[in-house]
């Protein structure tokens, strides 16, 4: 399911919150995404009522249309004009429904693909009320060895401007990023503003920024970290490279657990995701989309086993995980496959398909909802996980803070040791739980990861 061209296209496009929508592969009705997996059936739709003429409609529109065009007090352009109505139709719709005009849409393809004329940066829009009321660009990600890492760029740092224009003058999130990018060896200038710094206005050179869907950490004690940014074109073929690498960075070559992270994955192609899942789950549903008053379309199962059917897996999520990573983690959730640590995800699980409107531009419509393996709903739900982890730690309570307990007393039995030698998990953290430092979600999913290979067989047998 490559998005090549328009037709088959998969979307991944940016919310008003910076989160990825979007993912389907069918145009007039959705086809076979799992590549011949998939049991899909058909809708047809009721007949329209006797006294229901679209055409009456389209007069209608032609002749308000036409007036303006010759009444307004000045000239207008009609192809404006036209662009505008088809805004205002989608715009009755649902917050993913959208008409992209042609330089849209080109931004759309170019985030699919994974290769575009940029800064390499990712950003979110976002309002500040301190130290005045302002929109500003929040910088989520700087691509190491981009421009923006270059200029000195860095994560947490806020843009303020884009070529002396305000965030404020530019429409939506979109837009602005519309501006950032362009023909590689072009230049954009743009006001950055770190906490406690003084604004700088920077001025860098576009390039082609082929930013990587995967970053992978060998942590220590077997146990590696995989970071998904999104689910473009090559996500699934990364993501086995990276497995392979981190299980050869191991002593014995086994991998002990896996954290695969999808926090603030905003989503991509369809097909990525159902590759992912299919590299963890031997068999089964892995996601269904049904239309409409709950009619089955399609449903993707898994394909067979593979080398990581039995890893040990922890899957990290927060609010900002969206579509793609809500299949994904919803999938591993109903298999029982891996731990979701982290938050309640974004809840973005309805389908768009893209549509050619023949002049560059496309009516993306949303079309179906998703539905994990055991039928939950994902829109406007989300993925709950199994173990609910905030940014930073809770305050620990005890609670019997007034009971002292056996080693205080003075005459306490003092302990005897009869051949028992404490383990590195007795003494102290593991280097996997230091090596995640100050990531307190990252601590929390690692540490669970060691729990599972502590009572998973091979400790039993150490502590016999």
């Amino acid at each position: 399911m490559r998005a090549s061209g328009i037709g088959p296209l998969v979307l991944a496009t940016v919310l008003g919150a910076g989160l990825g929508a979007g993912i389907h592969a069918a145009v007039a009705a959705p086809s076979g995404a799992g590549q011949g997996r998939s049991k899909p059936t058909s809708e047809v739709p009721k007949s329209a009522p006797l006294d229901y003429s679209r055409f009456r409609k389209l007069d209608i529109f032609a002749r308000a249309l036409s007036t303006i065009e010759q009444h307004y007090v000045r000239p207008v352009d009609g192809e404006r004009l036209v662009q505008a109505a088809i805004s205002g139709l989608v715009a009755e719709l649902d917050p993913h429904s959208e008409y992209l005009r042609p330089k849209e849409a080109r931004l759309l393809r170019e985030d699919i693909e994974g290769s575009f004329g940029g800064v390499g940066m990712v950003v979110i829009q976002k309002f500040e009320s301190e130290p005045q009321p302002r929109l500003v660009l929040d910088v989520r990600e700087v691509i190491p060895g981009g421009p923006a890492a270059r200029a000195g760029v860095r994560e947490g740092d806020m843009i303020l401007s884009i070529e002396d224009k305000p965030i404020s003058h530019y429409v939506d999130l979109r837009r602005a990023i519309m501006v950032m990018r362009g023909d590689p060896g072009t230049k954009v200038t743009f006001t950055v503003e770190r906490k406690g710094q003084t604004p700088r206005t920077v001025t860098v050179s576009r390039e082609v920024i082929d930013s990587p869907a995967v970053i992978s950490t060998y942590l220590d004690d077997g146990i590696g970290h995989i970071r998904l940014r999104d689910f473009s074109e090559t996500c699934a073929r990364e993501l086995e490279r990276a497995l392979e690498t981190l299980r050869s960075s191991t002593v014995d070559r086994k991998l002990k657990g896996v954290v695969l992270d999808l926090r603030d994955n905003g989503g991509g192609l369809l097909d990525q995701a159902i590759s992912v899942v299919d590299l963890f789950v031997a068999d089964g549903a892995i996601v269904r989309t049904r239309g409409r008053r709950g009619r089955l379309l399609d449903e993707v199962s898994a394909r067979g086993g593979g080398p990581w059917n039995s890893v040990p897996l922890a899957v990290l999520v927060n609010k900002a995980s969206a579509s793609a990573s809500e299949v994904v983690a919803g999938a591993l959730q109903d298999h029982r496959r891996a731990l979701i640590v982290g938050e309640r995800t974004y809840g973005k699980g309805s389908v768009q398909a893209p549509f050619d409107l023949g002049d560059g531009s496309i009516l993306k419509l949303t079309i179906a909802l998703y539905y994990t393996p055991a039928d939950r709903l994902i829109q406007a739900t989300g993925i709950t996980p199994d173990v609910l982890v905030g940014k930073k730690a809770a305050v620990f309570e005890d609670s019997h803070p007034d009971l002292e307990p056996e080693r205080a007393h003075p005459r306490h039995l003092e302990p005897e040791n009869f051949g028992y030698t404490p383990t590195k998990d007795d003494k102290d953290i593991s280097g996997a739980v230091a090596a995640a430092g100050d990531d307190f979600q990252l601590r929390v999913a690692v540490e669970h990861l060691e729990t599972i290979g502590r009572v998973g067989g091979e400790g039993r047998r150490r502590r016999r």
